[in-house]
This record gives C-alpha cells, sequence and structure tokens, in this order.
C-alpha cells in the first residue's frame, strides 16, 4: 500500500514533493522549446511558483535548501518569464477587441500590438535556452542543499502542515477583508498571491483528504478570478502609459517630417491617429475591470467567504489527532 503522504516524516515528504515540482518544470521547459507551445511555458512558471512557495511555507524544515540563495534564483526564473507572459495574455485580449472596433480605431490596435510582439522575446528560443541553463544551475544548488537536511523521524508531514496551515489561512482571510474596491491594485494583488501560496499549500493533499479537495477547489476558482482581475488591471495601466506613449512618438515623427520638409508624409500622419483607438480600448478595460470585480465582490466578499471559512476550518480540524479533534 502506498505511504500517505501526511504520514512521511516531514523531510521525506518534502523531498517528494520538491522533486514532483522540478519534474514538471522540466517537462515544461521542454515543451517551451516550441514557440507556439504557449502552454509549456505555463507549465514551467506554475512548478516553479509551486516549488517557491513550498520552500517559504516549509523553511524550518528545509533548513539551507530553503536559504537566500536558492529561493534568488528560483525568483529569477519566472523574473525572466513575466514579460514574455503578459504580453501574451494581452495580445489575446487585443484580437478579441479588434473584430468589434471601428476602421478608424485600429490604427492604435495595431501600434499596441507591435510594442506588445517586442516583449515576447522571453519566449524566443535563446531566451528559453538562457532559461534552461539558469534552471539547470538552481536545480543542481537546491539538489546539494537538499542533501544537507536533517533526517528524524520525530516529525511528520502532517504535524508540519498543521503548523503552517493556520497562519496561512488568517493571512488570506486578512487580505480578502483588506480589499475596498475595484481599484484596490495593492490590495487586490497581495490578496491573489495569498491565495496562490494557501492553494499550493493545501494542493498535494486533494487526494488524501475530501476536505482538502473542497478547499483547492474553491481556491482554485478565486485564484482564476484574482487572476483575470490582475490582467485587466496590469492591461489598463499599460494603455494609459501607451497613451502617452504613441502621442509623444507622433508628435516627434510630425516634427521630424516638417522640419524636413516632407508634406505628403506629414499629412497622411496627421491622418492616421494612435491615440484614439488606445482611448477606446482603455475605456473597454475599465469597463471590463469594474465588472470583474462585481463578479468577484458578489461571490466571495458577500456570498461565499463565510462558508468557505468554515471550509478552511474543517479542513483544519480533520488534520487534529483523534484524541484532540
Amino acid at each position: 500500500m502506498k505511504q500517505s503522504l501526511l504520514d512521511m516524516p516531514v523531510e521525506q515528504a518534502l523531498r517528494r514533493l520538491v522533486h514532483r515540482h522540478l519534474a514538471a518544470a522540466a517537462r515544461g521547459l521542454e515543451r517551451a522549446q516550441d514557440p507556439d507551445d504557449h502552454k509549456g511555458l505555463h507549465g514551467f512558471r506554475v512548478a516553479i511558483r509551486r516549488l517557491r512557495s513550498l520552500l517559504r511555507a516549509y523553511r524550518p524544515w528545509f533548513g539551507r535548501a530553503a536559504g537566500r540563495k536558492p529561493r534568488h534564483r528560483l525568483r529569477e526564473l519566472t523574473r525572466a518569464t513575466n514579460e514574455a507572459r503578459d504580453a501574451h495574455v494581452q495580445l489575446t485580449w487585443l484580437a478579441r477587441e479588434t473584430a468589434s472596433l471601428d476602421r478608424e480605431d485600429r490604427p492604435g490596435v495595431a501600434w499596441m500590438r507591435k510594442k506588445l510582439r517586442g516583449r515576447r522575446r522571453g519566449a524566443s528560443r535563446p531566451a528559453i535556452a538562457r532559461l534552461a541553463r539558469n534552471f539547470t544551475h538552481a536545480t543542481e544548488l537546491l539538489e546539494r542543499r537538499l542533501g544537507q537536511m536533517k533526517h528524524t523521524d520525530a516529525c511528520t508531514f502532517r504535524s508540519a502542515f498543521g503548523e503552517v496551515f493556520e497562519p496561512a489561512a488568517d493571512r488570506f482571510r486578512s487580505r480578502l477583508a483588506a480589499i475596498t474596491g475595484p481599484g484596490d491594485y495593492r490590495n487586490i494583488h497581495r490578496t491573489r498571491i495569498q491565495v496562490k501560496r494557501l492553494r499550493y499549500l493545501v494542493e498535494p493533499l486533494r487526494r488524501e483528504i475530501d476536505e482538502a479537495r473542497a478547499v483547492d477547489l474553491q481556491l482554485r476558482k478565486l485564484q482564476q478570478q484574482l487572476g483575470e482581475l490582475h490582467d485587466i488591471q496590469v492591461l489598463e495601466t499599460e494603455l494609459g502609459v501607451a497613451v502617452e506613449d504613441a502621442a509623444s512618438e507622433k508628435a516627434r515623427h510630425m516634427h521630424e517630417l516638417a522640419v524636413t520638409g516632407a508634406i505628403r508624409r506629414l499629412t497622411q500622419t496627421r491622418r492616421r491617429d494612435e491615440v484614439l483607438g488606445l482611448l477606446v480600448l482603455a475605456g473597454r478595460a475599465r469597463a471590463e475591470r469594474d465588472a470583474l470585480y462585481e463578479e468577484f465582490d458578489r461571490a466571495w466578499l458577500t456570498d461565499r467567504a463565510a462558508a468557505f471559512d468554515r471550509d478552511l476550518r474543517k479542513l483544519s480540524e480533520s488534520l487534529r489527532p483523534d484524541d484532540l479533534a
């Protein structure tokens, strides 16, 4: 019979989870060699996030394996792909919106698309090759540090999970309660991060405990909602910057044409207005942001929060020894 993760010595369980995440990251990186396979890079990023969350949560048991240097190297792996990931999401949104735009608004879309395509270089073949080398170095360092973990049978994974779960759940409750509205980007972002950390904490137990499976399912839904809200907030900010950049770029180009006497080209450039389309897109992004927040507010700040809090407490109680339950 396969040994339950909960009943393993904590060091054994943690090593198993580390190797699971490293294997998932390697598979994602292999798929990312194909520039058209966006799921590969996504899989790599998710596996690294799970690994970083694991090291953070169980740092007292990991010791030097969760020290500053391994965590820094893993953080740099995700940072190296952030821009490419955001650009892919935003280009997908632009493609969806373009069909319903008026003809005079489309130069703005073309300007924004060109800008975003330049940011996807983080998913190019040379960038993936560099990422693979850095991943290898990070893995080797982590494996060396794992070999230095102390061996003991005194603490099971069940006990360690119990120590880290309640504080993580409390941080989640505090973050969720701090959100004040759709423009509260800071607290929405912080809550999204804490949701991920709590979900990655619970996720390894979803096949072993019904209560963990129920909590994981709800956190998955909340993570998706907050992720969509965060993405549209980032896009809205990008569009605000783009309006200024496009206007400045056009003004500089028109000045150059004017002083060089290229009157015909100057006239053509004046007729093409990228800013108008960008403003239309900014308005749509704001409307979508408000709609997504309204849905989140209705689901989590009004209807579901109390019920989910009960699910968190049930999970905590299910992990206690029988004589303490």
